[in-house]
C-alpha cells in the first residue's frame, strides 16, 4: 500500500531541542501516486505555519547567539518570510491542532506513514519537545509518530550510488528559496520523488 509520506522542515532560533520554532512546513506525498508532480503542485498542497515565539519563550524555549547571528546576516526578505513574528502566528495548541487536522485530511497513518527531513535529528527533537508542552498525560500520543522519522539525506545518498547526499532540482524548481520552510520541505519531497522515478 502506498502510505502517505510527510516531508517536514522548520526554521528556528537555536540549534537545541528546546529552540524557538519560527516556521514549520509539512508537504504530503505518496511515492507511486505523485511521480511526475511539479514543485508548484507540491507547494500548493503544503501546510505552512508561523508559531508564536513569545509564548514559546515564556515556556522556556530558547534562542542562541550563533543562530541569531546567522539570521542577522540574511536578506531582510528572508527574515520577514522565515524569522520575524507575523500577524498569523499560532499558539502551540493551535499549531498542533492544525497539523492534526491537515495530516488527517491526507489520511495520515500514525503507524505506517513516515516523516522525512533533511536532518531528522534536527527536526525531531524540536518538534517532539514542543508537542510535549501541550500533552496532558505522559501516555498521551504525539501528533506525529516519533518512531517514524527518516533521513532525506540518507535516501539521496543511497539512490545516487553514494555519489552525493544532495540531488539538484534547480532546473525544475527555479523559484526555490533556501531557508523558507515550505520551499525546503517541497524540495526534499521532489528530490526523493525524482530519484524514485529513476528506479521504477
Amino acid at each position: 500500500m502506498d502510505y502517505l509520506q510527510l516531508c517536514i522542515d522548520i526554521e528556528t532560533r537555536a540549534r537545541y531541542d528546546n529552540a524557538i520554532i519560527t516556521r514549520m512546513a509539512i508537504t504530503p506525498f505518496r511515492f507511486t501516486e505523485d511521480v511526475g508532480i511539479s514543485f508548484q503542485d507540491l507547494l500548493d498542497r503544503t501546510l505552512y505555519i508561523s508559531l508564536d515565539q513569545d509564548e514559546q519563550a515564556s515556556l522556556g524555549r530558547v534562542s542562541d547567539e550563533r543562530t541569531e547571528k546567522w539570521w542577522s546576516e540574511q536578506d531582510e526578505d528572508l527574515r520577514i518570510e522565515s524569522y520575524y513574528p507575523t500577524s498569523n502566528d499560532l499558539k502551540i495548541n493551535e499549531a498542533f491542532a492544525e497539523i492534526k487536522r491537515f495530516i488527517s485530511s491526507w489520511n495520515y497513518n500514525h503507524y505506517h506513514s513516515h516523516l522525512w527531513a533533511r536532518n531528522a535529528h534536527f527536526e525531531w527533537g524540536k518538534i517532539a519537545s514542543l508537542n510535549d508542552l501541550i500533552l496532558n498525560h505522559p501516555d498521551d500520543k504525539h501528533v506525529l509518530n516519533n518512531w517514524k522519522w527518516m533521513e532525506c539525506r540518507t535516501y539521496n545518498y543511497i539512490l545516487t550510488g553514494a555519489e552525493t547526499e544532495k540531488y539538484d532540482i534547480t532546473d525544475i524548481a527555479p523559484d526555490f528559496i533556501y531557508h523558507r520552510a515550505d520551499h525546503d520541505a517541497c524540495a526534499d519531497a521532489l528530490r526523493m520523488l525524482k530519484l524514485y522515478e529513476q528506479i521504477i
